[in-house]
């Protein structure tokens, strides 16, 4: 592990207020971290279908799947290498209910979806993309910037996705949802559906830091999105199997199928280079002695 100082100048974080001279006003740093590694990367997988031991629909005859390691166990003996599975010995696994993300051999992919909950956090706002270009009410509680009838979720549900102002008290607070389900009346932070909410008021604000602007009075602003966890959607079960050739391939290569070759004013071909010869029609009846018939 490798230690690195860094000093920070606190001049742009202390207030020049005289009446609050040198006290600090940043609540937040902003520090970047880089890191590298010098280990091998062993390269992309080929996903393949997870298939059970035992498991009969997938192959022919309806045998059973049974895996054949000799090939494997002679490499390993022939490089020094024991392990128990080669003696025939089946090791027991003790499962854990804490640990639900653990791979036992007969666990199915349902077992690991997850649903969704609550996230929440502070942010900046999102009053833009709810401004409408009303002058005299640039945000009207109930009008949709953007709306589609017909949005379906992550699930394939169909619902009224919208954007819009929900509630507006002369911008303190104003509560609004972006890409949110708009049929049922929403309470904020207590109803939280489809869409990500917004909690925003104008009254307060809040302090950040950024490395270009500098200390920042920013209108106080909570989030809230219900995530969607783990579903069918963003979870698979399959084997990741290592190709040799792929082995230090960090990404999917690419095949450039578009050719161009420029093969100059003429090609090889002789009428064509026949041709190229020729600049004006003067050029095409002394060609050759009279070699076109004009």
């Amino acid at each position: 592990m490798e230690i690195i100082k860094r000093k920070i100048a606190l001049d742009t974080y202390r207030s020049k207020n005289p009446e609050s001279l040198g006290q600090m006003t940043a609540t937040t740093f902003n520090i970047n971290v880089f890191f590298t590694q010098d280990a091998d990367d062993m390269g992309i997988g080929t996903e393949l279908p997870f298939i059970s031991k035992g498991s009969k629909t997938l192959l022919p005859n309806n045998t059973d799947l049974l895996v054949d390691y000799t090939k494997l166990n002679e490499k390993l003996d022939k490089n020094g290498y024991k392990f128990e599975y080669m003696k025939g010995i089946t090791p027991t696994i003790l499962k854990n209910n804490e640990y639900l993300d653990i791979r036992y051999p007969d666990r199915t992919i349902e077992q690991y979806y997850i649903n969704g909950f609550p996230v929440t956090g502070l942010t900046e706002d999102r009053l833009d993309e709810v401004t409408s270009y009303d002058k005299d009410n640039k945000f009207n509680p109930g009008f949709d910037i953007e709306k589609n009838d017909n949005a379906k979720d992550y699930k394939g549900s169909i619902f009224k996705e919208g954007t819009r102002v929900l509630t507006n008290n002369k911008l303190s607070p104003i509560t609004y949802i972006i890409n949110g389900d708009v049929e049922k009346p929403i309470k904020i932070k207590t109803d939280i559906k489809r869409g990500i909410y917004f909690y925003t008021t104008t009254a307060t604000t809040r302090t950040i830091s950024n490395g270009e602007l500098g200390v920042t009075e920013i209108p106080y602003t909570e989030m809230y999105y219900n995530s969607e966890g783990f579903n069918e959607t963003n979870s698979h079960l399959s084997a990741t199997t290592k190709e040799e050739y792929l082995f230090g391939i960090t990404s999917t290569p690419t095949v450039f199928s578009d050719l161009f070759i420029d093969r100059g004013r003429s090609t090889v071909i002789q009428s064509h280079m026949q041709l190229g010869e020729i600049r004006n029609m003067s050029d095409l009846i002394n060609y050759g002695n009279g070699f076109y018939n004009l």
